[in-house]
């Protein structure tokens, strides 16, 4: 498309839009579209890794500013984010250690809807672990999913749009824990996008969530077994994954450009392309 697209990504918690889609984001803002990131929680009572540790095997604990950890977190995903060029970050500070679909939630991810009015809304996966994971995925995800009929209603709607929006939602791919309740097509999209260009941004993005100890080796290796493992079959060395909600439709069937280079290319040279690895983008310890 020619036309600019304005992209907004809803997620659980802070670090979710830079291992969940940030490479996508990061392409899409090099294009010159409008990103923003909407935050639904603060997340320091789940994912302040040190300080739970030291809470769960009974050691020493000062005193705790959550005001200040807070604070942290978020400077620790700006600056992540600034990486892959998106300034929009917009934190709304709900609880995480149990979030729920709420009227409350769905009506402050409508009122940032409606002030953006994106063409693209990329989200979780509302069936991440049958919807019933503790981690609150599927519960942003369902409030979003909300949010985006509240938004283009006269309550929220103070400006004109000239379109409903967002015209398509896309779910990210599950990339965390496996269990019985895990519907296993939630680990693959049907859409990839390359991030290929932009992975060794990626990676510096997640050096800086200092706070769940992904800066160096643990940044390289998530983002090698999962967005490595996404596009290895179609020879795309990294590859985030996502599904589309809204079937789209076309005036034929379409040829996939990247499909249609890959037929016409030697074996030895998509084994070529494949041999990049990230971990050889050094790190730079802050």
């Amino acid at each position: 498309m020619s036309e600019r697209l304005k992209v907004m990504a809803v997620v659980c918690h802070p670090a979710d839009a830079i291992d969940g889609a940030g490479g996508t984001l990061c392409l899409h803002a090099e294009r010159g579209d409008e990103v923003t990131v909407v935050v639904c929680t603060h997340g320091v009572e789940t994912h302040d890794l040190a300080r739970n540790d030291a809470l769960r095997f009974g050691q020493q604990v000062g005193e705790w500013d959550k005001h200040a950890a807070i604070g942290k977190k978020e400077q620790e995903v700006a600056e992540g984010l600034q990486i892959l060029g998106i300034t929009d970050v917009r934190f709304l500070r709900f609880p995480d250690e149990m979030l729920m679909v709420t009227q409350e939630l769905i009506e402050a991810i409508a009122r940032e809807m409606a002030e953006v009015q994106p063409h693209l809304l990329i989200t979780h996966n509302p069936t991440e672990e049958a919807g019933l994971a503790d981690i609150g995925h599927a519960d942003s995800a369902i409030a979003a999913l909300k949010a985006r009929f509240l938004a283009n209603s006269p309550k929220f709607l103070a400006k004109p749009s000239g379109r409903t929006f967002p015209v398509q939602v896309y779910l990210m791919t599950m990339n965390g824990m496996t269990t019985q309740l895990t519907d296993e097509g939630s680990r693959h999209g049907s859409v990839l996008i390359d991030i290929t260009p932009v992975v060794e941004r990626k990676v510096r993005a997640m050096d800086c969530l200092r706070s769940q100890f992904y800066p160096g080796q643990l940044a390289r290796k998530c983002i090698e077994i999962v967005n490595g493992r996404m596009g290895l079959h179609l020879c795309v060395p990294y590859a985030e994954a996502f599904q589309p909600l809204i079937p789209h439709v076309y005036a034929q069937l379409p040829a996939n450009d990247h499909l249609m280079k890959l037929a016409s290319t030697p074996t030895a040279e998509h084994y070529t392309d494949l041999r990049i690895m990230v971990t050889e983008v050094p790190f730079e310890e802050k």
